[in-house]
C-alpha cells in the first residue's frame, strides 16, 4: 500500500525542482513537458508527475490541452501588472511591520543575503534572482501574519517563473542594490514611513523594466 506522506513529500520537492528550473531559465516558456522525459529526469515515476503538472496548471504556470500535453505559459504584461498590484498591497504591509519589529538577528541575516548580491550582481541573473527573493522572503516570513505570508510566497514564485526570460540591465541591478540598502537603513532607525516609501519605489521600478521587456518581445 503506498505511503501517502512519502509521495505527498515527493511531490512538494518534484515541485520545487520543475519551479526552479523554469524561474531560472532551464526549463523555457513556450516549452512542452512531457511526463516521463520529466519522470526520468527528476528520478521519479509517471504518477507525482502528473500530480505536480496538474498543481502549476491550477496555478497557471503551465497550461495542459488534452492530446497536446503540458506546455509551459509564457510571460505576459497582463499577468505581470497583476502580480506587482498584488505586491504593492502585500509588501509594504511586511516591511512596515520589519522596521517596527526587526530584532538583530533578522538585520544581521538580510544584511547577509544583500552582501551575497552585491557579489553575484550582473554574473548569474538566476542566482541574483534567487537570492533577492531571499532577501524580500527573510521580511516576510519573519511577520505573525502565516497566511499573508504564504500569498506573498506564491506571488513571488509566479513573478521569477514569468520573469525567467527577461534581464536585469545593469543600471537596475545598480538600483535594486540601492534600494535594498536604504530599506536596510529604514530597518535599523526603526522608520516605517521610510521602508514603506523604499518599497513602493523599488517594486514600481521592478514593474517598469519588465513591462518595457514584455512589451519590447511583442507579449
Amino acid at each position: 500500500m503506498p505511503n501517502s506522506n512519502t509521495d505527498q513529500i515527493i511531490e512538494t520537492s518534484l515541485y520545487e525542482a520543475i519551479l526552479d528550473d523554469i524561474s531560472s531559465g532551464r526549463i523555457a516558456g513556450g516549452q512542452r513537458l512531457k511526463v516521463s522525459e520529466l519522470a526520468q529526469r527528476y528520478g521519479v515515476s509517471a504518477s507525482p508527475v502528473r500530480e505536480t503538472l496538474r498543481q502549476m496548471q491550477g496555478e497557471g504556470f503551465i497550461d495542459i490541452e488534452q492530446n497536446k500535453g503540458a506546455v509551459v505559459k509564457r510571460a505576459d504584461a497582463n499577468t505581470i501588472q497583476n502580480i506587482f498590484e498584488s505586491l504593492q498591497l502585500l509588501e509594504p504591509y511586511f516591511v512596515i511591520w520589519f522596521a517596527e519589529h526587526a530584532e538583530d538577528h533578522m538585520l544581521e541575516r538580510i544584511q547577509a543575503i544583500q552582501e551575497q548580491m552585491r557579489i553575484n550582481a550582473g554574473d548569474d541573473t538566476a542566482a541574483f534572482r534567487k537570492l533577492d527573493t531571499e532577501f524580500h522572503g527573510q521580511i516576510c516570513s519573519q511577520h505573525y501574519n502565516s497566511v499573508a505570508a504564504d500569498v506573498w510566497k506564491r506571488l513571488r514564485g509566479a513573478l521569477n517563473v514569468h520573469a525567467a526570460p527577461l534581464r536585469i540591465s545593469p543600471g537596475r541591478l545598480k538600483t535594486i542594490l540601492e534600494e535594498h540598502d536604504a530599506l536596510v537603513d529604514a530597518f535599523q532607525n526603526n522608520d516605517p514611513r521610510a521602508a514603506e516609501k523604499v518599497i513602493r519605489k523599488h517594486l514600481e521600478g521592478s514593474f517598469t523594466q519588465m513591462s518595457q521587456q514584455l512589451r519590447a518581445l511583442g507579449h
